[in-house]
C-alpha cells in the first residue's frame, strides 16, 4: 500500500479535486440544492470502514497516506453536517432512499461471496471484510447523485467539473493497478480491479448520457430525465426506464396538471405555476359554459362583430355619375 506511481499519486489528486469543488460549490452558493445527502452518507461509510486501519497503524509510517485518510473521513462527515445544519438542501424522496438503502444492505451481503471467490482462505478477517464492503459500496455511492440530478427541479451546485474529477479518480486508479502488476510481483487485488470498473463504466456512461442530451428540451428544471438516461447503457438499467415512478413520485392524481409527460406546458394559453386544473365536465354545473367570459359577451351581444368603420374606402374616387343623368 505505501508504492506510489504516478497513476496512483494523479488519482488521489483527482479525488481531492472533487471534494474540493464540492466543498467550494456548496460555500460560494451558500446552498446544498442538488447534493444528495444519500450519496455523501454512503461515501462517509465507506471511508469510516476502509481507513479504520488508523486506529492501529504508526501514522508516521507513510504519512502521505495518512493525510488523505483522515482528509477523507473529515471531509465526508463535514459535507454531512453542513447539509443537515448549515445550508438548504434538496429534499430526496422516500424512494431514493430505501434506494440508498438497498445499495448498503446489497453491497454488505455481497462482500462475504466476493471474498469467497476473489480471496485465499488464509486473508479472510474482518478488517477484510470491512475494506471489501468498502470497495463494492464505493462502486455504487454515485446512484442516488445520479437519481437526483434527474428529479431536482431547481437550480443545483453540482457541475460536470465535480463529476469528471470524481469519476477520473477510480479510472486512473486502474492505471495503477496495471502498473503495479507489471512492476511488483503478485496480482493486484481482484476485489479493487473488478468493482472499481464498474463505477468507472457507470461514470463513463453517465457522462455520456450527459454530454449527449438534448439541451434545447424542457425537463422541469432537471439536469437529465428519463429519456435521456434512456441512451446510456448501464445507468439506465438502474435509474432509466425501469424506475420512472421515481418521477412520477409526487404527480398530482388524475393527470399531471398543466404538464406533459415531459415536462413540457400543455396550454401555452394558461398559467404554468399555481393555475388549477378545470373539474370534469360531469362535475360541472348543468348549462355551464367553459368558454372566457370575454368571449360570452361577445357572442351573446351580435353588435359586438360589428365595425363601426365604413367599408367604403375614402382613398378610392367617387363612382361617376351615370351618362344618361349627366346630359339630362
Amino acid at each position: 500500500m505505501g508504492v506510489l506511481n504516478v497513476f496512483r499519486v494523479a488519482g488521489d489528486v483527482s479525488h481531492t479535486v472533487s471534494i474540493c469543488i464540492l466543498l467550494w460549490a456548496i460555500h460560494v452558493n451558500r446552498s446544498a440544492e442538488g447534493v444528495s445527502l444519500i450519496t455523501q452518507s454512503l461515501y462517509a461509510a465507506v471511508f469510516c470502514t476502509r481507513y479504520m486501519d488508523l486506529l492501529w497503524v504508526n501514522p508516521f509510517s507513510f504519512f502521505y497516506n495518512t493525510f488523505l485518510k483522515i482528509f477523507y473521513i473529515s471531509s465526508s462527515l463535514y459535507i454531512i453536517f453542513i447539509m443537515m445544519r448549515v445550508f438548504p438542501r434538496t429534499r430526496e424522496r422516500e424512494k431514493a432512499w430505501k434506494f440508498g438503502g438497498a445499495c448498503l444492505g446489497g453491497s454488505l451481503l455481497l462482500a462475504p461471496f466476493a471474498m469467497l471467490i476473489f480471496m485465499k482462505k488464509e486473508e479472510w478477517s474482518f478488517w477484510e471484510f470491512l475494506r471489501s464492503f468498502s470497495l463494492i459500496l464505493e462502486s455504487v455511492c454515485v446512484l442516488p447523485q445520479l437519481l437526483l440530478l434527474r428529479q431536482t427541479s431547481v437550480p443545483t451546485v453540482i457541475d460536470s467539473f465535480y463529476l469528471l474529477t470524481l469519476g477520473a479518480y477510480r479510472a486512473l486508479y486502474i492505471g495503477n493497478w496495471i502498473e503495479r502488476g507489471i512492476t511488483e510481483k503478485g496480482q493486484p487485488e481482484a476485489i479493487s480491479v473488478v468493482f472499481g470498473v464498474i463505477q468507472t463504466l457507470l461514470y463513463a456512461d453517465f457522462a455520456w448520457v450527459y454530454y449527449t442530451r438534448q439541451r434545447v428540451k424542457l425537463r422541469n428544471g432537471a439536469v437529465v430525465d428519463a429519456d435521456d438516461l434512456g441512451r446510456g447503457f448501464l445507468v439506465s438499467k438502474v435509474l432509466g426506464r425501469a424506475d420512472r415512478s421515481f418521477d412520477e413520485e409526487n404527480r398530482p392524481e388524475g393527470g399531471q396538471g398543466n404538464w406533459g409527460a415531459r415536462g413540457i406546458s400543455v396550454s401555452a394559453d394558461e398559467e404554468t405555476t399555481g393555475s388549477r386544473p378545470k373539474p370534469p365536465a360531469k362535475d360541472r354545473p348543468a348549462g355551464s359554459d367553459d368558454r372566457p367570459e370575454e368571449s360570452r359577451g361577445m357572442l351573446s351581444n351580435p353588435d359586438a362583430f360589428e365595425d363601426n368603420d365604413s367599408d367604403v374606402d375614402d382613398t378610392l374616387p367617387q363612382s361617376r355619375p351615370n351618362a344618361d343623368t349627366s346630359r339630362q
